[in-house]
């Protein structure tokens, strides 16, 4: 998701043999010094390794230290539980850096990573896409919202890797979160069905992400058949401290609706001034694509209005499984006395609790650690007990069948924080040709 933003160098620090707290991971990228985080899980031997790479400080830092922790988390669980073929798991996460290729180079060639996992930066990943096929192992993306990663069709959409293309599907990239694609079509749906005729405008970022995302919402309205008018659009640059001029240049078009797509601080930059303005007693309603995340409620606390639509990959208790209460247990249990780490799992942690879950089982169904019988145990693998219901990682695109879901704020929400949560939870679920028709015409690929 996020693109083009400065960030420190460091180098790698041995945590021992337990978790590794936000705290932890802050400390060692702040000081300038450390940049990567290993944490050995369960013990000695010589194991299996997973690498991550999040990014770990700045804009984002909340957003990859949830998604960290998530891994380790989940990398504990499996050691519990024997390991993987009866061997411990390790798993070294690093910050992105100034260098993300050189640290997924690291992490294969110097810390001998059989399977890798990130990142937070949809640039960043499409940039690396060349890095990762070189390398060989299997890359399971878990943050990225960009459909252009996961969309194989190079003869309609073009060869992203090519000066004028667009699509970028590699043959050991994977993702388990659902995508730009996914979300605008879920609130392009809910839109489409509650509102007749709405006066829409738009805010997000002013880079890739935001912009997608405002098209991608309006090419799925328009392949509803939605009757809708946009009256404002708006792009604070990304990380702006001040959304002021531009929450006012919307509040003077008389929206009914407000679409955003701001992410991790922007969400919270966004949401305090909007609430300032008073645009949310201005207007019927306010979505996010991905801003519906515990963090950003918590950081919010009573300032989040209530009964609008953020939308989110995951929310916790959203799909009534026996895999989510597991999810959120666990993480409960393993950072309930954590002061960097809210006790319960961010959005990305569906996500990120699969992708590791998705390597334990190809691992065990190839009998191997080589990357090649990875990569072909993957290509179509049903995961059960996905904390987000059954999913199944598409042969062709390596997309998961991940849901996506819609709730609205409310301070009646159960959650273990002083703030708001989701009720009324609505989860949406899209197949690849079900978009491509929606899509006909607008020149976006499906990512599915």
């Amino acid at each position: 998701m996020l693109d083009d933003v400065d960030r420190s160098g460091s180098e790698s620090k041995d945590t021992g043999t337990r978790l590794v707290s936000r705290r932890e991971v802050l400390a060692a990228t702040g000081a300038g010094t450390a940049a990567s985080v290993a944490g050995c899980l369960g013990g000695g031997g010589s194991g299996i390794t997973i690498g991550g790479v999040y990014l770990l400080s700045g804009l984002a830092e909340a957003l990859g230290a949830g998604s960290a922790a998530t891994a380790e988390v989940a990398v504990e669980a499996i050691n519990e539980n024997g390991g993987i073929m009866d061997e411990d798991v390790e798993i070294v996460i690093r910050d992105h850096g100034n260098d993300p290729q050189g640290q997924l180079q690291s992490l294969v060639q110097q810390e001998n990573a059989d399977v890798l996992l990130g990142m937070t930066s949809s640039g960043v990943t499409l940039n690396s896409g060349p890095t990762v096929e070189q390398l060989g192992v299997p890359w399971t993306l878990t943050d990225i919202g960009t459909p252009f990663i996961t969309e194989p069709d190079e003869e309609k959409y073009g060869d992203y890797y090519d000066d004028d293309g667009k699509a970028a599907g590699l043959p050991n990239v994977f993702r388990t979160n659902s995508n730009t694609s996914h979300m605008t079509y879920a609130i392009a749906k809910y839109i489409s069905e509650n509102f007749d005729n709405p006066r829409i405008a738009n805010m997000g970022p002013d880079y890739a992400y935001g912009q997608q995302c405002w098209n991608y919402v309006q090419a799925y309205m328009d392949g509803l058949g939605a009757d809708y008018e946009v009256v404002a659009s708006e792009f604070p640059e990304l990380g702006a401290t001040n959304m002021t001029p531009q929450i006012n240049s919307v509040l003077s078009a008389n929206p009914d609706i407000v679409f955003t797509s701001f992410w991790a601080n922007d969400t919270v930059t966004f949401t305090n001034q909007a609430a300032e303005q008073g645009l949310f007693d201005q207007v019927d309603d306010v979505f996010d694509t991905i801003g519906a995340d515990p963090n950003n409620f918590e950081a919010l606390g009573d300032t989040m209005p209530e009964g609008v639509h953020y939308s989110g990959w995951y929310w916790p208790g959203a799909y009534d499984t026996e895999a989510d209460r597991n999810l959120i247990e666990t993480f409960r249990n393993a950072y309930q006395n954590d002061s960097e780490v809210l006790a319960y799992p961010p959005f990305t942690g569906g996500s990120t609790w699969a992708a590791v879950q998705i390597y334990k089982q190809a691992i065990e169904a190839a009998g191997s650690t080589n990357s090649d019988d990875i990569i072909a145990e993957m290509e179509g693998l049903t995961y059960e007990d996905d904390p987000r219901g059954s999913i199944t990682i598409d042969a062709d695109t390596h997309q998961a069948t991940a849901n996506c879901v819609i709730g609205e704020s409310s301070f009646d929400a159960d959650v273990p924080y002083d703030g708001a949560g989701q009720i009324n939870t609505q989860t949406y679920s899209l197949d690849r040709d079900t978009a491509l028709d929606l899509l006909d015409g607008s020149g976006l690929p499906p990512g599915l």
